[in-house]
């Protein structure tokens, strides 16, 4: 199997990095997940581009001293595609440029951890209701006389 290319669709799922913590909501199914470990480092390249290979490439390179890191970037990949947060992309692109250096820090194992305790809340969200003009949006004059 070769290097596969990912895109998150935000039509199914909506993600933010903040200080380092990485959530995801899985809007269809109303499960948040968080990753953690090198978990956001590893999203980062994916949505910027970056394939799997490169990814699990790139991790060797910023943790020397951590054989599995490609091993395990690979694993957490096949895991984040399974839970469907990431969709592959069709076609090769060039592999981005401007990787970090190496951090310094202890490699630590990527880990996707999975919620379900507010699914009912997640899928009651009106906003996956949303009309061409978004939400919230006014109605207009003629709907509002009905």
């Amino acid at each position: 199997m070769g290097a596969r290319r990912f895109w998150v669709d935000p039509q199914r799922v909506v993600h933010e990095t903040i200080d380092g913590e990485t959530i995801l909501i899985h809007l269809k199914t109303g499960t948040y997940f968080s990753l953690s470990g090198c978990g956001p480092e590893i999203w980062s390249l994916l949505v910027d581009g970056w394939s799997d290979e490169a990814a699990a490439e790139e991790l060797g390179r910023r943790y020397p001293e951590h054989d599995r890191a490609p091993e395990a970037t690979r694993a957490f990949v096949n895991e984040l595609v399974r839970e469907e947060l990431l969709a592959e992309s069709e076609g090769p692109a060039e592999e981005p440029l401007g990787a970090e250096l190496p951090s310094g820090r202890p490699f630590e194992e990527p880990a996707l951890a999975k919620y379900t305790d507010m699914q009912y809340f997640l899928q009651l969200d009106p906003i996956h209701e949303v009309e061409a003009a978004g939400w919230p949006h006014e109605r207009d004059a003629a709907a509002a006389a009905e």
